[in-house]
């Protein structure tokens, strides 16, 4: 859908970089009081009925009794603007209330899609925002399964949780020394934060919001789940901040480079700070690191590779080392002989609890054939 601005004053939209304020109930700015005033009809302005209901219901999860992040809000609301404006200006339904949602006006705009040739992964995003923003309505259950839109035997019915593809920097031949040197050249904060992603396997967001001081700690101290993944560690990198969910989890400090970075952000951010400008917000250095590393063809359009991709880089090159080979994505064509263990670390690296996740960052290990060690290849020959 195409990109589009939705926020900004006289919009009747609300901003997504902040949880949304309430005006005060009966006011004709209270989102309530205006949907009331304005039932569903033709003549409405659908802009306003969607920063109405973005107001009351935009703040929160899903599913879940909780607040998201404002990525995710400001994902929603381009979303939701842009699908019923392509709804109301290119199909029949040229005056469609947003209230009104039902199951052909979404049909109609799968085949769109479909016409389009948006991705698998495109189409299930979009879907899971239809369907959120109909549990607003109260029409839970109206947006189906893609299965439902497209058939079962269509490529976009499923979409595969299983890497094909090596999202490494080194995949694409990037030199990941050299590259971040040019962005450090630049841009110092940048240049770091893109060092803890390839050292640790973080986030960009969980790097702009690390804080050096107090992140290594003794064993002792560390999440008993983590510290068991990791028996002979003995040191560990607490992420805390900026993590999915507000899970923290402990990594192993185990290489010196990873040490020589901790020892180096404590040299050059102040006790209690984050890595990053200190005159800046949490907004304004997110804003900073994407256009430097855009600056520097980080991206899938010029290099290939985006900074996410060196929390695929660190996994597999971990998990490479711990399992006894290299992974699916990386070309393996046998299970290696520690899989299942080097699984476990990789996932609790990532700070997930499922196994099946390191999946999207490996591959998957189901159709190759078990390791065969050089006793058991030994004797099958004799046996032959």
């Amino acid at each position: 859908m195409s990109s589009t601005r939705t926020h900004g004053s006289g919009s009747g939209l609300p901003p997504t970089t902040t949880h949304a304020w309430r005006e005060q109930r009966g006011s004709p700015d209270d989102p309530e009081t205006y949907l009331a005033a304005n039932p569903p009809g033709p003549k409405t302005d659908y802009i306003r009925v969607l920063g109405a209901l973005l107001k009351l219901y935009n703040d929160g999860h899903a599913t879940k009794r909780k607040l998201i992040s404002f990525k995710t809000k400001g994902d929603r609301q381009r979303f939701l603007v842009s699908f019923f404006r392509e709804l109301r200006r290119h199909t029949p339904y040229k005056n469609l209330d947003p209230r009104q949602l039902a199951g052909r006006h979404v049909q109609h705009m799968i085949g769109r899609w479909q016409d389009r040739g948006l991705s698998t992964a495109t189409v299930h995003n979009y879907l899971s925002f239809l369907r959120t923003f109909a549990g607003w309505l109260g029409k839970h259950g109206m947006v189906r399964e893609p299965e439902f839109y497209v058939g079962k035997d269509s490529p976009l019915a499923h979409r595969s949780q299983n890497a094909v593809e090596d999202k490494s920097w080194t995949a694409k031949n990037v030199d990941i020394a050299a590259k971040v040197a040019e962005v450090t050249a630049f841009d110092r904060w940048v240049g770091l934060q893109l060092e803890l992603c390839a050292e640790f396997a973080v986030r960009p967001k969980e790097a702009r919001h690390f804080r050096p001081h107090e992140a290594v700690i003794p064993r002792e101290a560390a999440n008993e789940r983590d510290a068991a993944a990791f028996p002979d560690c003995e040191t560990f990198v607490r992420v805390s901040h900026g993590t999915k969910g507000g899970r923290p989890r402990d990594i192993p400090l185990a290489t010196a480079s990873q040490r020589a970075l901790i020892e180096r952000l404590k040299l050059l951010v102040r006790p209690g700070k984050f890595v990053g400008n200190p005159d800046h917000t949490a907004l304004q250095a997110q804003h900073r690191f994407y256009y430097v590393v855009r600056k520097f063809g980080i991206s899938k359009k010029e290099l290939g590779v985006v900074a996410h991709g060196l929390r695929h880089q660190k996994v597999n090159d971990v998990f490479g080392e711990e399992s006894g080979g290299p992974s699916p994505v990386r070309g393996a064509n046998e299970r290696p002989p520690l899989d299942e263990e080097a699984r476990k670390r990789a996932a609790h690296l990532l700070g997930h609890s499922r196994l099946q996740v390191t999946n999207c960052y490996l591959g998957s290990a189901a159709a190759l054939p078990e390791h065969v060690g050089p006793a058991e290849q030994a004797g099958s020959e004799v046996a032959a």
